[in-house]
């Protein structure tokens, strides 16, 4: 049988977590959606400062074909081919971001490649696609630590 001097003390324990991170999440939701914003837009401007201003040094990335990218230079070089290659133009949609912690959080959402030429010079479809990150806040500045992204097949 439980005591109501443990139960009290762990009850105003959890209502004050509940209370405390809304606010915060809210806040810290509106920095990671702005912060996904930006690094869409810059990258598809070529920008690929973007990673050392949104991406931590030893973050990894999980392309389309499954090739595993680790740590910033990696990334940087790769994106670097794909935005000199591509004329395509990405736009993301962030479905939900949910707080595994105060500090560490997971963002899906889905994206739009249009634009995009193919080998032969031709405009291809537009490539769809999901996205999953984890972000995590350290020294009160959030990073993308892993990136993990798939295109969308439609079955026959």
């Amino acid at each position: 049988m439980l005591s109501w001097g443990y139960v009290v003390p762990v009850a105003l324990l959890v209502c004050l977590g509940t209370v405390y991170p809304a606010s915060t999440n809210k806040e810290d939701e509106r920095t990671i959606r702005g912060m996904v914003d930006q690094a869409v837009a810059r990258l598809n401007v070529g920008d690929v400062t973007a990673l050392d201003d949104f991406w931590d040094e030893n973050a990894d990335y999980v392309g389309v074909d499954g090739t595993l990218i680790k740590g910033r230079p990696q990334m940087r070089a790769f994106f670097r081919k794909i935005t000199e290659s591509s004329k395509g133009q990405q736009t993301v949609s962030v479905e939900q971001i949910r707080f595994i912690a105060p500090e560490l959080a997971t963002v899906d959402g889905s994206w739009t490649v249009t634009g995009a030429r193919g080998a032969d010079g031709k405009e291809l479809a537009p490539i769809k696609g999901r996205g999953f990150e984890v972000v995590q806040k350290r020294n009160g500045k959030w990073r993308f630590i892993a990136t993990r992204e798939m295109v969308i097949f439609k079955g026959n």
